[in-house]
């Protein structure tokens, strides 16, 4: 992965091991320091071990307190903390965290697996509404995992070309724009 997306182009998902020591020999292998957690809790151990140059909360929460916690470990440890956010609620829980420490936005767009992520024509308003409370908007993320469990590979790389030209479409011309998706990231 680290030869196709290299550098900060890859964000290696800390869910897969949970280990601090296997995340800081990626982070030496691949070049990147940058890394994507599924709960608060890796966030929290990333950055307290001093792994949180660029974190992505790649899970939606509406715990206000956690997102606090992590507000204020980013702030001592100087870590980057990116939430994704789905939602009006979503946003509303990192506004309120934000007083503990800086926290920025992906909007998780749905390109597929409705699992979690706004609807596509709505992402552009969430973006506008996470800006106008102040917080930073990064980009744009989606999670096509609606086509990996289909046995034809070819058709799977066009859904996944498909999902990433939605996920583009939709931050086009935001400014420090940024996609993420299990396919990689492009700043």
């Amino acid at each position: 992965m680290a030869t196709v997306r290299p550098g900060a182009a890859l964000r290696s998902h800390v869910k897969a091991h949970k280990c601090t020591e296997l995340a800081r020999y990626a982070a030496v292998r691949s070049g990147s320091d940058s890394f994507c957690c599924a709960t608060v809790r890796e966030m929290v151990g990333m950055a307290e071990a001093d792994l949180g140059v660029d974190l992505l909360l790649a899970n939606e929460t509406l715990d206000v307190d956690r997102l606090r916690h992590l507000a204020a470990v980013g702030a001592a440890t100087d870590s980057r903390i990116t939430i994704a956010i789905d939602s009006e609620e979503t946003l509303a829980a990192v506004v309120d965290a934000q007083r503990d420490g800086p926290l920025e936005v992906l909007v998780d767009v749905n390109v597929g697996l409705p699992r979690c992520g706004i609807a596509p024509e709505r992402a552009g308003a969430l973006a506008d509404a996470a800006r106008a409370a102040g917080i930073e908007v990064r980009g744009v993320m989606g999670y096509e995992g609606h086509v990996v469990g289909n046995a034809d590979r070819v058709w799977r790389a066009e859904q996944v070309e498909l999902s990433m030209a939605q996920l583009l479409r939709r931050s086009a011309g935001w400014r420090g724009s940024l996609a993420s998706s299990s396919g990689g990231v492009w700043a």
